[in-house]
C-alpha cells in the first residue's frame, strides 16, 4: 500500500488511459521490476499486449489534433479511471480481496483527478489558442506519462512523494478546476448546439424580451424578486462570471440598472446590482467558441461575463441596451469618465 508503483501508474492512467498499462505490461513480462497480481495475469498474453498496444499508439496520435483529442477525452472520461483503477490493483503487493479493492478504488479516484485537470486544460487550450497549443501540450503529457510511469518502476518512492503532492493540490485546487472543466464543456456543447442551429435554421432569441422565455423558472423568480418598486424587467442573459473560478449566473437588465445573480447550491444567491450611472464602459465581444460581455463602473470594478455561443446576439443587444439607458442617465458626453473610461458601442 505505501509503495509509490500503483499510485504512479494509476496517476499516469488519468492522462493517458492505455499507454501505462502497455508499458506495465511490458515490465511484468519482461523484466523482473514489476509483478502482477494473479488476478490481472491475463495483462502479460500476447493478445493483452497487443491490443494494449495498438490502443495506446492510437491515443497517442488522436491527441495531436485538435477537437478530435477533446472527443477522445469525453469519450475516456470513464475508462482513465477504470485504467487507474486496474492499474493499481494489478500491481499492489496484496493478499486478500478487501485491500485489492480499496487500492481499486484509490486508483480509480486518483485516474480520475488527474483526467478531470487534464481535460481542463486541454478545453481551455483549444477555445483561447484554437487549438494551436494543443500538439505541444499533447507532447508534454506524453512525455509526463512515460517519466511517470518510469519512475514508478524504478523510483517509487520518489512517484509516491508526486502522487501525494498532486493530491494535496488537487484537494486545495480540484472545485476551481471541476468548475472549470464543467465551463469549458458547456462552452463546447453551446457551440456544438449553435451549430446545428445555424445549419439547420433554428430560431434564436433575437432581442431582450425573448430572452425572459428561454429563461429557466428558478432563474427567473429570482430575478423578479430583485426587482424594486416600478423597476420593470426588460431582459436577462445566462452566463458564467470568470469570479474565483467561472460560475454560473444570471445578468438581469432592468429599467433603473443591471443586476447580476449567482446561484448557490445551500446559499441564498449572490447578487450584484449596479446602477446605470455607475458604469462608464460597455463593450461585448463575439469569439469563436462564446461571447464576452466587459463591464466596467466609474470605480475602475471590472466585471467580465462569457455567454454562450448560443446566446451571442443576446450580448450585443444586451451591450446595446445597457449602453443604451447608461448614456441616458448618464448624459450625453460620459467621456470624461473617471480613469479615462468611455461608453463604448457594443461591437
Amino acid at each position: 500500500m505505501f509503495s509509490g508503483l500503483p499510485w504512479g501508474l494509476a496517476l499516469s492512467s488519468g492522462v493517458n488511459t492505455y499507454l501505462p498499462l502497455f508499458l506495465m505490461a511490458m515490465f511484468a513480462r519482461y523484466s523482473h521490476l514489476v509483478h502482477l497480481s494473479p488476478r490481472f495475469q491475463f495483462l502479460i498474453s500476447n493478445p493483452a499486449l497487443v491490443i494494449l498496444g495498438l490502443l495506446a499508439l492510437c491515443e497517442v496520435l488522436a491527441e495531436k489534433f485538435p477537437v478530435l483529442d477533446n472527443l477522445w477525452d469525453l469519450l475516456h472520461s470513464l475508462l482513465r479511471p477504470l485504467a487507474g483503477a486496474l492499474a493499481a490493483g494489478a500491481t499492489l503487493d496484496a493478499n486478500s480481496a478487501f485491500e485489492t479493492t480499496v487500492a481499486m478504488l484509490l486508483g480509480g479516484t486518483l485516474a480520475a483527478a488527474a483526467h478531470s485537470a487534464k481535460s481542463s486544460v486541454r478545453l481551455a487550450s483549444t477555445s483561447k489558442t484554437f487549438g494551436m497549443a494543443n500538439f505541444a501540450l499533447s507532447v508534454g503529457e506524453d512525455t509526463a506519462v512515460v517519466g511517470g510511469t518510469l519512475l514508478s518502476v524504478y523510483a517509487p518512492r520518489v512517484m509516491l512523494a508526486v502522487v501525494i503532492l498532486f493530491a494535496l493540490s488537487f484537494i486545495l485546487l480540484g472545485p476551481r478546476i471541476l468548475r472549470s472543466l464543467r465551463f469549458n464543456l458547456a462552452v463546447a456543447g453551446s457551440w456544438l448546439v449553435w451549430l446545428g442551429r445555424r445549419l439547420f435554421a433554428s430560431p434564436t432569441p433575437a432581442n431582450l424580451a425573448e430572452s425572459l422565455l428561454d429563461l429557466a423558472p428558478g432563474r427567473f423568480e429570482a430575478l423578479k424578486s430583485q426587482l424594486e418598486p416600478g423597476e420593470q424587467l426588460l431582459g436577462a442573459l445566462p452566463a458564467w462570471t470568470r469570479r474565483r473560478g467561472p460560475r454560473n449566473c444570471v445578468l438581469g437588465v432592468t429599467s433603473a440598472r443591471v443586476l447580476l445573480i449567482e446561484p448557490r447550491l445551500v446559499r441564498t444567491p449572490r447578487v450584484r446590482a449596479i446602477a446605470y450611472r455607475d458604469l462608464a464602459l460597455v463593450r461585448s465581444q463575439d469569439r469563436l467558441l462564446y461571447s464576452r460581455l466587459d463591464l466596467l463602473t466609474r470605480q475602475n470594478e471590472s466585471l467580465v461575463l462569457t455567454a454562450r455561443k448560443t446566446h451571442a446576439p443576446l450580448a450585443g443587444v444586451a451591450a446595446g441596451k445597457v449602453r443604451e439607458l447608461a448614456g441616458h442617465t448618464a448624459g450625453p458626453v460620459v467621456a470624461g469618465a473617471p480613469g479615462g473610461a468611455a461608453l463604448a458601442p457594443a461591437s
